[in-house]
């Protein structure tokens, strides 16, 4: 790994930033750190994570370009008006506490500066508290209309099929989009009554002692139409020719066929939604999540099978806080209950 600075070097280098994690490499070496042990510290951070904080540490470097200050080295008035220079720009709250983390992973803070910061932080959240994007939210019912005319399944495009299958995996499963990009072939068991899917990779929630996501999709014989385990069934018949040696489920709709990202996902039900009515500028591809759990609540649905269905924990407020919406104008349960009741 290239070393960024000699020891006590104080100005900054002047090659162009290295990325987040040549920085965080570079702390930890500063530190002490054996260079034999940082791969594997490093693996404890999802990339999702290293995309946040690096953002953090580019702005970071380029402060400390312009200040002449060396990033690695630990000033506690320099972040704290790195900072405030960057709620004056208008980033949020949220934001604001990642780039926090993001320093406590590089820097070493004494506890008086621990509860500066704590005070500071309680102050940025007063001055623009976070709320929830959504306010409301909408009716399940005009999506699964139109999915419904998607139908029967061998009359589809690819294009059609693959907009199909993403949006009911959301709509009867309750989980993000990051989790339908990680459902691979080999963690798919047909069922004669269902579908069951296991995530093994790495997701948002995953950690030690945290169980990874576990799906059930029944057959529903009698709305074929919105039958989700018969679409997937025919959804890896149709790639058969089109993934070779791809074992991840979902795969892009054009050619070269690859696996669909989530940003890809993210437009195909975004597409859904608005050829549904639902209103795209307001409600986004993230907002099926909340529709579909605040739907399952509705419709009587135990409170701890929408948790577990949708991957928070016993203890989590989340849904009651920023998911559990009104209306604006065991797993296999959640999908009865979005299907059954919704249409």
């Amino acid at each position: 790994m290239y070393h960024l600075y000699n020891q006590g070097q104080s100005s900054p280098s002047p090659t162009s930033f290295p990325g987040g994690r040549e920085i965080i490499w570079e702390s930890l070496r500063l530190k002490g750190i054996p260079e034999s042990t940082i791969p594997i510290m490093l693996s404890s951070i999802q990339e999702n994570t290293l995309k946040q904080y690096s953002t953090c540490y580019k702005k970071w470097w380029q402060h400390c370009t312009i200040k002449n200050k060396n990033p690695h080295s630990m000033n506690f008035n320099s972040i704290l008006d790195f900072i405030v220079e960057q709620f004056n720009l208008g980033l949020s709250y949220s934001s604001l506490n990642s780039y926090r983390s993001a320093f406590i992973l590089i820097f070493t803070f004494n506890e008086s500066e621990k509860k500066i910061l704590k005070r500071f932080f309680k102050g940025l959240y007063n001055r623009n508290p976070v709320r929830p994007r959504y306010s409301a939210t909408w009716d399940p019912h005009p999506v699964l209309e139109y999915l419904s005319t998607l139908f029967p399944l061998e009359s589809l495009s690819f294009k059609d099929l693959s907009l199909k299958l993403t949006t009911l995996l959301l709509l009867t499963s309750g989980q993000r989009i990051q989790t339908l990009s990680k459902i691979t072939l080999k963690n798919i068991k047909q069922k004669s009554d269902a579908i069951e899917i296991r995530i093994s990779d790495r997701i948002k929630t995953s950690g030690l002692g945290k169980k990874q996501p576990f799906l059930v999709f029944p057959y529903f014989k009698n709305k074929p139409e919105l039958c989700i385990a018969s679409t997937i069934k025919h959804y890896i018949k149709v790639t058969e020719t089109r993934r070779r040696f791809i074992n991840t489920l979902i795969l892009t709709h054009m050619k070269p066929y690859r696996p669909a990202s989530t940003q890809t996902i993210s437009r195909w039900v975004k597409d859904v939604l608005g050829k549904s009515g639902i209103d795209t500028d307001i409600f986004k591809s993230h907002s099926v999540r909340h529709a579909t759990t605040s739907a399952a609540f509705r419709c009587g649905l135990d409170i701890d099978l929408i948790r577990i269905t949708a991957g928070w924990t016993e203890k989590s407020t989340v849904f009651n806080t920023f998911y559990n919406l009104p209306l604006s104008k065991n797993s296999a349960d959640f999908s009865k209950c979005i299907i059954n009741n919704c249409t």
